[in-house]
């Protein structure tokens, strides 16, 4: 099947222990391709449709399908800007000197291999290619736009005219030996043509002396790059000032945040003795109503259905006043010794009787 190659544009490098981590822009639409049958024509919407189909998926060396030649493998693909965006993870054992190529510009290609089914259109005069299928995406040395180049993490031309001359072996040979980390060697440069820092090749230094183990390198490319290029954008575009400002707002966020978790569990608190009072109150105050007007009475049902608790509250002092006035001792028994354990009836003992001592009392009072 043909395979369409693409440079791409490699906006982050990162690595770990195991895998080095490179971000690439595998195709881009529309593009029109001319194969020997004709132009292949690749749509925006079709890449939208099929960009899920290349995670997961070999990363090769050169299209070989072969088990020695499949280096990584694609952990991530995005469609944004009528392109597919891919994260590729390469195995660093056994692969030191293809990543050093990548580092130094020297291969800075891909080509993603892919089926698909043409369908002819008479008006773009040229095969579309629908239902597309990746199979694969593979490092290569020539590709077929020549325009493409790779980008550093700030979006711009990794290989601008101030950092071009390491490319250039008369010119490496000519620059001051304090252009180099590694000044015995004129490796790991970090200056620009004209003598001032490169933040650019601070963190390809850092990198490759991270994948080599030169610690000596590592640490002072570091130390340099923390001097110089601390107010770089990071992070995806955000530069460090911003970044801590932005955690210290979250942090304050999570204080904020903490202090409405008391303070809910505290609304919750009052909300289960709030509930506990409003029950309280429906119970005595049915009390008063079967004392008054029978166990039979409307009002019980009524009373069940309330839920506010000025109301309740009403309800039980009116009923509460209209049973102790229904049921005023006489003036005999007000002044008749009475027995101690029987004490004074105060509203308060009142309200706290029970339904069968309520009951009693009541037909004592209906026999005076």
């Amino acid at each position: 099947m043909p395979r369409l190659v693409e440079r791409f544009s490699d906006y982050t490098l990162n690595s770990d222990d195991k895998y080095y981590t490179l971000k690439v822009r595998a195709i881009t639409s529309p593009k029109r391709i001319e194969r020997l049958y004709g132009t292949l024509l690749i749509l925006p919407e079709e890449l939208q449709r099929s960009y899920k189909t290349l995670e997961g998926k070999p990363v090769l060396k050169d299209h070989n399908a072969s088990v020695d030649n499949v280096i990584g493998k694609v952990i991530q693909a995005e469609f944004r800007d009528n392109a597919i965006y891919a994260t590729l993870q390469i195995l660093k054992e056994g692969n030191e000197n293809l990543i050093r190529k990548i580092e130094d510009g020297l291969l800075n290609a891909v080509s993603v291999g892919f089926t698909r089914k043409l369908v002819w259109d008479e008006k773009e005069n040229a095969y579309l290619a629908k239902d597309i299928t990746f199979n694969e995406i593979s490092l290569v040395v020539f590709p077929a736009d020549p325009d493409a180049t790779i980008l550093n993490e700030e979006g711009e031309d990794l290989f601008s005219e101030a950092i071009a001359w390491i490319h250039d072996p008369a010119k490496r040979k000519k620059a001051p030996s304090d252009y180099f980390l590694d000044p015995s060697s004129r490796k790991y440069p970090w200056k620009t043509w004209g003598g001032k820092p490169s933040c650019e090749l601070l963190r390809r230094a850092i990198s490759l002396s991270a994948l080599h183990g030169h610690r000596q390198i590592y640490d002072r490319a570091k130390a340099l790059y923390e001097r110089f290029c601390k107010k770089e954008k990071q992070s995806g575009g955000v530069d460090m000032e911003q970044l801590e400002a932005l955690q210290k707002q979250v942090e304050e966020l999570q204080k904020q945040l903490e202090v409405l978790k008391m303070e809910n569990e505290s609304l919750k608190e009052l909300a289960e003795a709030g509930k506990a009072y409003i029950e309280k109150l429906k119970t005595e105050t049915k009390k008063f109503v079967k004392l008054l007007f029978g166990e039979k009475s409307a009002m019980l049902t009524l009373i069940d259905g309330l839920n506010d608790v000025k109301q309740l509250e009403a309800m039980h002092e009116e009923y509460s006043r209209l049973a102790k006035e229904r049921f005023k001792p006489s003036a005999k028994e007000t002044f008749e010794p009475k027995k101690e354990e029987e004490g004074e009836l105060t509203p308060e003992k009142l309200a706290n009787m029970t339904f069968e001592e309520l009951l009693k009392l009541r037909e004592k009072f209906l026999e005076v």
